[in-house]
Order: structure tokens, then C-alpha cells, then sequence
């Protein structure tokens, strides 16, 4: 179940245009090699204290170098609940402790939902939901609310990242009800859907999952001919397996490190349900060059086996997008008698740069709540990309005509709440070029 970002970015950028912003001094330089005899948090008012410690892959007494310590900084602001993480080395009776200082950001409010479905501007959907985004101090996740406009939807979900100090399990819950266009035929289906998943952090980079999945689709009369049941209603189950390695030293805009999932995928157990296997391999490496700039490379593969229904077909040109070809759909969906099964490639290569470097600024007197106005970050990065994406049904059909290729650079602003905006102008083959605006790193 999809959960929108619920901050819209014009919003963002008009609030903070309006406030006195005060610049922040740098934290305490630390020399590393330093010997580090305990780590408390400090800052986390809400948040409980093993919940930040446990994300430091490190057995105290140690001895931590600067890369160390920029680890254990990103690993803490990759649990994405505060506005800044700080570290600070005190001597206490003749002892190092390292002190890991959070911003906490606001976690329970009523917020606006504003959102662009499937990377098109033409399809905004906005609502409203109730968000508790650090239930229980525990980075539990409790979100009940829903939109109108595009693809109209309400949900429940409720989601806990690790349960256990050392089964380290995690369990995640939802319900949602959704009117979705079909991508063949453009008309409304009804979707009621349930999810549960149960997972294990096997490290703190290595994790695996197990979903269950059950949808109900209602078509149309006059296209219940296309539901497997024939009596336009299908009941649609789905298990799924995923393994996941996350090494990545910021998730909100890498520089460094690898990213690989697998996902395999079983819909339908009976003849009057679809059944097809699905299987998603994504792999994101990120290699800094040339001082501070990163080249980016990904590489996705959806492979599918079996005939899908006309409701559960999947497309480059929605959620996955060839920049240059921002409005390609393939396969065509006119053609969905010739593709009941066909697997999907898209590679991406990106070369990333800062302008001006990530800093931290606070509003003072912020309105309603101050705390939401402390220690924002501003930036300005840049990069040039290169996306290249095909279909296929087999072998046969790959033919270098059938790629798609397009390149460009873009403008990336990096901004509280949102992390990023981007500003991009692509060419496909043909030489015809396009603006794109997004939020959140392409990947």
C-alpha cells in the first residue's frame, strides 16, 4: 500500500521564504582516532533511547575513525525521524563518551495530503490524514486518512521496525480502499486490500520479509469479461518473498555504498484467481569520484511469467519513468493481447556533484510549534543523467531499435521535510527535450 509524501513542496518553499532564518555554527570538530568509552543520545525528548543506540554497529570500549563516526551520524539520520544528528566527544572521569545529538522533528499532526501520482503533474490527488510518525517513541508508524482527485483512496496502516532486542523482527498492517483507472481501458475499478507482512533484520544491513497480500477488484459490467472470475469481481491473493541489503551511507541522497533487493512474487492459487509469478530484482551502487561527486548507477529488472489480468499489469512510463520519454508507456497498452507476459529493464547512470554544500539554518520565533523550525538544511547539488529502459517477451524481442534512451542534467535542492526537489531537462534520441520536477532522488 502506497503512502503519500504529505508536505507539498510549494508549501515548503513558500513558508520558508517568509521566516528570519539564523544560520548555524558547525558542530564541535572531533580528531579522530579518538577511544570512545560509551554513547548516550542526547535531544530525544520523544524517541526512546535504544532505538538510536541500536542503530551503532560498534562494541564500546573502541577505538572509532573519522569514517566510523560518519557512520554511525548517517545511520542515525537514516531512521528519518529528526531534522539533524550531531556528535559530540566528552571527557568524564577520565572517559571519552560520545554524545549523539538529535533535532526531533515534529512526529503527531493532521496533515495535508498533496500528491502527484505516477510522476505526472496531470494526475494530483490531495486529502488529508492523521499522522503519528514515532508512535510510542518506539519508530512505530500510525497513519490513517485518504484523497480525492486522481485514483481517490482511504487507508489504516501501522507498521513496527523491530520487535524483539534480539529476534529483531518487524510486522507491518494495512487496509486501503481505492477507485484506480485501468491503464488498458481507462475506466474505474473498485479495490479493497488487505497486507500483512512479517519480517527479520538479520543485521543492520541485511534484512528479509515475508507479505500477504489479498485484494478484491470490481470491474465494470460492461468489462467484467476481463475479470478471471468472468463475474467482474476477483479475489486476488499474493505472497511474496523479499531479501534486502541496504549499505547505503544516506538514503535520502547517496554518496556512498550498494543497494540490492530481491523480490520474488506468487498472485493467484485457484483457477478463478490470476496467477502469474513476478519477480523484481533492484541493484543501486554509488561510488564517490573526483572528491565530493558520487556516480550513481542502477540497474532494475522485473521479470513476469504467466498471463496477468488487465488490472495488474505493470508498465514503464507510471511509477517507472525513461526521463526524455516522460509520457512513454510501454508496452502500449493497446497491445495487451500481445503482452499477457513480458519482463521490464531500466538502467539508469547518474553523475552527482554539490553546489552549494548541505547546511542547517533554524527560524527563530517559528510559528504554532517552534520545534518543527530547528535545524533545517539547505543545499543546492546538480548531475548529469542517462536512462536507458526496453520491454520484452523473450529473447526474440530484444532488438537495439526497441531501446529507449534519454539524458540530461538536473538541479537538486535539498529542503527540509521533502530532503529533495528536482529540477531536470532530458533529450530522448530524437533530440526533443522536456522539463521534469520531482521530489526525492530519482534514485
Amino acid at each position: 500500500m502506497l503512502i503519500p509524501r504529505s508536505v507539498p513542496t510549494a508549501a515548503v518553499l513558500v513558508i520558508l521564504s517568509l521566516l528570519p532564518w539564523k544560520t548555524l555554527a558547525a558542530q564541535d570538530s572531533i580528531a579522530p582516532p579518538v577511544r570512545i568509552d560509551q554513547v548516550v543520545a542526547a535531544g530525544n525528548k520523544i524517541t526512546a533511547q535504544d532505538v538510536i543506540l541500536r542503530e551503532i554497529p560498534f562494541s564500546f570500549p573502541a577505538v572509532l575513525s573519522a569514517d566510523d563516526l560518519k557512520l554511525i551520524q548517517n545511520r542515525v539520520q537514516n531512521l528519518r525521524l529528526f531534522n539533524r544528528v550531531e556528535l559530540r566527544v566528552d571527557e568524564r572521569e577520565g572517559r571519552n563518551v560520545l554524545t549523539v545529538l538529535v533535532t526531533e522533528s515534529w512526529y503527531i499532526f493532521p496533515s495535508p495530503v498533496f500528491f502527484v501520482s505516477e510522476r505526472d503533474w496531470d494526475k494530483l490527488s490531495y486529502g488529508l490524514q492523521l499522522t503519528d510518525g514515532n508512535f510510542r517513541g518506539r519508530n512505530e508508524k500510525l497513519r490513517i486518512g485518504g484523497w480525492f482527485g486522481y485514483n481517490p483512496s482511504y487507508f489504516l496502516s501501522y507498521s513496527i521496525p523491530w520487535i524483539g532486542e534480539r529476534q529483531r523482527l518487524n510486522l507491518s498492517v494495512g487496509l486501503s480502499q481505492a477507485t484506480a483507472v485501468n491503464k488498458i481501458f481507462g475506466f474505474q475499478e473498485e479495490r479493497l486490500g488487505f497486507n500483512l507482512k512479517v519480517g527479520k533484520r538479520l543485521s543492520l544491513k541485511l534484512d528479509t520479509n515475508l507479505q500477504f497480500s489479498l485484494t478484491r477488484v470490481t470491474l465494470l459490467p460492461e468489462y467484467q469479461s476481463f475479470s478471471v472470475s468472468g463475474s467482474g469481481r476477483d479475489l486476488v491473493p499474493s505472497l511474496s518473498w523479499q531479501t534486502r541489503w541496504e549499505n547505503r551511507d544516506l538514503t535520502e541522497y547517496p554518496r556512498k555504498g550498494t543497494y540490492l533487493a530481491v523480490n520474488v512474487q506468487r498472485t493467484g492459487f485457484a483457477r478463478t484467481q490470476p496467477e502469474y509469478w513476478r519477480t523484481t530484482l533492484d541493484g543501486r551502487f554509488y561510488q564517490p569520484v573526483l572528491g565530493s561527486a558520487t556516480l550513481a548507477v542502477r540497474q532494475l529488472f522485473i521479470l513476469n511469467s504467466g498471463k496477468m489480468p488487465v488490472y495488474d499489469r505493470i508498465f514503464l512510463g507510471f511509477n517507472e519513468r525513461i526521463r526524455g520519454y516522460y509520457n512513454l508507456i510501454l508496452p502500449d497498452p493497446a497491445r495487451y493481447a500481445d503482452y499477457a507476459s513480458y519482463s521490464i529493464s531500466l538502467t539508469s547512470l547518474e553523475f552527482r556533484f554539490p553546489i552549494l554544500p548541505v547546511r542547517y539554518f533554524s527560524i527563530e520565533n517559528g510559528p504554532l510549534i517552534p520545534s518543527l523550525f530547528r535545524n533545517l538544511k539547505f543545499g543546492i547539488s546538480a548531475g548529469f543523467f542517462l536512462d536507458n529502459g526496453f520491454v520484452w517477451r523473450n529473447a526474440a524481442d530484444i532488438r537495439l531499435k526497441d531501446f529507449y534512451t534519454g539524458y540530461g542534467v538536473g538541479l537538486h535542492i535539498h529542503l527540509p521535510y521533502i530532503n529533495v526537489f528536482r529540477i531536470e531537462y532530458a533529450l530522448n534520441k530524437f533530440g526533443r527535450g522536456q522539463f521534469i520536477f520531482n521530489t526525492g532522488i530519482s534514485f
